[in-house]
This record gives C-alpha cells, sequence and structure tokens, in this order.
C-alpha cells in the first residue's frame, strides 16, 4: 500500500525498497531491545527531538558518553 503523502514526495516504500532495507539492516546492524515504563517512552522520544536526534541516536550517544567516563579495563585497574 502506497502512502498518499509519500507518493507525492516520491519516497514510497515498495517491496524492493523493503528488501533491499532489510538486507542492510541483517548485515550491518544489531538489535538491542529496551523496555521503559508505560508513558516513558514519549517522553524519550520528544527530549531526542528537541536535541535533533532520533531515540536511537540518543541512547547511543548516552551510551558512549557513559561508557567513557565510567568504564576502567580490569588493564588499567590493576597496579603493580
Amino acid at each position: 500500500m502506497i502512502c498518499p503523502l509519500n507518493f507525492a514526495r516520491g519516497l514510497y516504500y515498495n517491496e524492493k525498497r523493503k528488501a533491499i532495507t532489510a538486507k542492510y539492516v541483517k548485515a550491518h546492524l544489531d538489535d538491542i531491545k529496551i523496555r521503559v515504563p508505560k508513558g516513558q517512552r514519549e517522553k524519550l522520544k520528544a527530549v531526542a527531538a528537541e536535541m535533533g536526534m532520533s531515540m536511537n541516536q540518543m541512547f547511543i550517544k548516552a551510551v558512549e558518553e557513559f561508557i567513557e567516563k565510567n568504564y576502567k579495563p580490569e588493564a588499567e585497574n590493576e597496579t603493580d
């Protein structure tokens, strides 16, 4: 089914495009599912939008920053 709005923009999503996207996702991306309390998803989505990014981009950035700040590999923690 073609969305009239997307069709007007030339961005319709057909089966060929769907297959290409699925192939790319399978080859290049991993899925991680998180669960949040009811209502939290919309709050997170609004915050991400205010920051000019998707929720996915916001989560990746937050995790990367957390790891950079807090993760100390075992080799660095050992004192000889």
